[in-house]
């Protein structure tokens, strides 16, 4: 407070370097430009990063940060219990848990860089630096103190971090809070208080180490007694019943078996602290027994587990980094131990994933097999070479989802690149071109949610194929050659191969469905879509077919994914002609599009009470997509011509063709579904679009969507109350978008 206000960078870049404190680095960890010259503000915070993150990792700043906080509390005038933000346990501690990690780590791991608490400590769990249970601890005592600080200055209305003095006052907070009364209240918050206090003590080196909980499993494992260590397990992990502490010590005991697997003797011998930050990282995992499961699978599966026993005994983050993430999805899970080779993607720390990145990694992949020759053999390494690339792709995406340094939009936007770039690969290996020259004849058209670039992790590939008959080999039936070329795509994208999963591949939304000719030429393609269309002999026209409202739909999210660039790009503008070229009244086309959603929810939906379907239900996504492309097939307006469903949402709203709140319902509803049916995948390795209320799966569902379980509420409870919010507000969008035009009344707003 005594030097000036105003600092030219210079001179703040002299103080930093010759004076800077610890407790300044740490304010700076927050530090973003919000005002004024912005590029001169990221100017300023890339000069401040090397002191804030210093590349020798130094334990001691524990010892430091924790002298700030005791320094801090000193200045209370009130007793510590009653400070929420400095007291023990407080706010601060908990805010200082994740810096300290942070600044101890930062310089090495960039990924750990946040401003947000919750974030950083999202990042942290992600490298193995906290664990599972550590992350979820601090985490959720962190909302549970800043929820209570949020209630007592809602209430005061002044900046205080202190629990009120008055007895009515503290009962009234409790109340506010959901608690019954005030001692609940003080039991939940004491309890929060004290893991934090305890976590943030646990930083602090050369401290009186814990006795090791393990000792008699660990005994067990030396005497090769599996009775006698499933019962040392008893009590470590008596949240779990019976019968899945019996599976846990079976698969844990497994690894034990082979002298170089994590638990085996030789492991043990050569990294004595290895087999207890095992069982310590299981113990605090989301689920500790698939955790268990997976490892044991994994290890059985490794030609060589000692090479992984030397990565782990020598990095105990990597030891948490890999038993968390296989305890927390079973996607993961089930992607690692099938393709045991890429375990390193979950044991080290990797950037985060791109859509560039994606294709690339399908191109560095099949290169220089492609240049080899078009045999089935050839066909076969092909396969094996996208189904790896794919795993990897896929593990990193899911990995960084799991971290939250990936939003749902920019996952699906990855895994559609990676999808495309696969197609691309099929498409030119099936037509014998070579790496680097274009691809000549067939077209490969996305439909669908690869049309909208929104595919999910286990999502199904919609195509049409399409050639044109002057670029076929002399001598032969172009409609022969371009099918037999189509089939061997569809083969390389989707035959079982033991290099894992490929894509299905669904062609049902080409011409005349599935009863049409798997390949179609572009002229046909036209003829079937368009009302009349010219032949290329001048002066010969031909009467076409319309297009049924539920084609025009279909062709909406209608482009070009592989295969020849002027084949799709001549099909892509046909789809765009025939479906924003309306030819019915609105009312008739409102009609029509309700016709289709009322047989869809009512024949393939099957939801009853508890049961919900986030797909095809009430308010699901299927009425997000309804009103958005009922929309865009009665507009004229050019902005609203996209095959993506987020960008046609900002249009419609852009262009006023709903009211400004309309919008934002059926944006945030569509965020939220869609990152909770990617969530369903990525944790439980579930394809399906159900959730059901007494599911057993839907606590770790919740925690994994952000809804913590709180004081008399299960974020279980949580996330089902906020489904029904989300999804009664986009029927009501619906109806009143698409069924009140079906009445006469307006679909744009007054």
């Amino acid at each position: 407070s005594t030097g000036p206000v105003v600092n030219s960078i210079a001179a703040a870049e002299r103080y930093y370097e010759s004076f800077g404190r610890l407790w300044e680095r740490a304010a700076l960890l927050r530090g973003r430009p919000v005002a004024g010259d912005r590029d001169f503000g990221d100017e300023l915070m890339a000069m401040l990063a090397p002191f804030v993150w210093r590349r020798r990792v130094d334990p001691s700043i524990a010892v430091e940060m924790t002298d700030l906080v005791r320094r801090a509390r000193v200045e209370l005038t009130r007793g510590d219990d009653d400070d929420l933000k400095l007291g023990v346990g407080g706010i601060r501690e908990a805010e200082f848990f994740v810096q300290t990690l942070q600044l101890v780590w930062g310089g090495r791991e960039g990924r750990v860089r946040a401003r947000g608490t919750l974030d950083a400590l999202r990042r942290l769990r992600a490298t193995g630096l906290v664990t599972d249970r550590e992350g979820r601890e601090i985490a959720d005592a962190y909302l549970a103190l800043r929820r209570a600080e949020h209630a007592i200055q809602t209430s005061t209305g002044l900046p205080t971090h202190s629990l009120p003095r008055e007895s009515a006052d503290r009962e009234r907070l409790a109340r506010t809070l959901g608690f019954p009364d005030m001692a609940a209240f003080a039991r939940d918050l004491a309890a929060h208080r004290m893991r934090v206090a305890r976590r943030f003590a646990s930083l602090i080196p050369g401290g009186a180490p814990a006795a090791s909980p393990f000792l008699e499993a660990l005994s067990a494992l030396d005497r090769a007694d599996a009775e006698a260590f499933r019962a040392a397990l008893h009590t470590s992990f008596e949240g779990l019943g019976d019968a899945a502490r019996s599976e846990l010590a079976r698969d844990l005991f497994a690894l034990s078996t082979r002298p170089d697997s994590p638990l085996g003797s030789r492991a043990r011998e050569t990294y004595p602290g290895l087999a207890e930050t095992l069982l310590e990282a299981i113990a605090d995992a989301a689920d500790p027994e698939q955790a268990a499961r997976y490892l044991r699978v994994l290890f059985s599966r490794l030609r060589q587990p000692a090479i992984y026993a030397r990565l782990l005994g020598s990095d105990p983050r990597a030891v948490r980094r890999l038993v968390a993430t296989l305890g927390a999805s079973a996607f993961i899970g089930d992607a690692v131990v099938s393709n045991p080779e890429l375990g390193d993607l979950v044991l080290f720390a990797h950037p985060v994933p791109t859509a560039d990145l994606a294709r690339q990694e399908i191109e560095r992949a099949t290169e220089a097999l492609l240049r080899a020759g078009a045999d089935d053999e050839e066909d076969d390494a092909l396969m094996g070479a996208l189904r790896r690339a794919k795993a990897r792709v896929v593990i990193e995406v899911g990995l960084a989802d799991l971290a939250g340094e990936l939003g749902t939009r920019d996952a699906t936007l990855i895994l559609s690149s990676l999808a495309d770039a696969s197609l691309e690969a099929a498409t030119r290996r099936a037509l014998g071109t070579e790496p680097g020259a274009p691809i000549e004849g067939l077209a490969v058209l996305a439909m669908g949610k690869l049309g909208g670039r929104e595919i999910g992790y286990g999502s199904d590939l919609d195509v049409v194929f399409l050639y044109d008959p002057e670029r076929a080999p002399p001598g032969v039936d172009p409609a022969v050659h371009f099918t037999r070329a189509a089939r061997r795509i569809i083969r390389i994208i989707s035959m079982s191969h033991s290099a894992g999963r490929g894509y299905e591949l669904d062609t049902r939304l080409r011409p005349s469905g599935s009863q049409g000719l798997l390949v179609v030429s572009l002229e046909a393609f036209a003829r079937y879509h368009e009302p009349r269309v010219e032949r290329r002999d001048p002066g010969r026209n031909v009467p076409g077919v319309h297009s049924a409202t539920w084609e025009r739909m279909a062709l909406l999210r209608a482009r070009a994914a592989a295969g020849d660039s002027a084949i799709g790009a001549s099909a892509s503008a046909i789809a765009e002609r025939v479906a924003y070229t309306p030819r019915e009244e609105k009312k008739t086309i409102a009609a029509e599009v309700h016709r289709l959603r009322v047989r869809m929810e009512r024949e393939l939906a099957h939801e009853r009470p508890g049961r919900y379907d986030i797909k095809l239900g009430r308010g699901g996504l299927a009425d997000v997509e309804f009103t958005v492309q009922f929309l865009q097939l009665v507009s004229e307006r050019p902005r609203v011509r996209t095959q993506e469903t987020p960008l046609a949402i900002d249009a419609i709203a852009d262009e006023g063709l709903v009211a400004a709140d309309q919008a934002e319902t059926l944006r945030e509803g569509y965020r939220f579904l869609r990152r909770l049916e990617q969530r369903i995948r990525v944790v439980h390795a579930d394809s399906g679009h159900l959730i059901e209320a007494p599911a057993p799966g839907l606590r770790p569902l919740a925690r994994r969507m952000g809804l913590r379980d709180r004081p008399f509420r299960e974020g279980s409870v949580a996330l089902l109350d906020r489904y029904r919010e989300v999804t009664e507000g986009i029927r009501a969008v619906y109806e009143a978008v698409v069924v009140g035009a079906t009445q006469g009344g307006q679909s744009e707003p007054s």
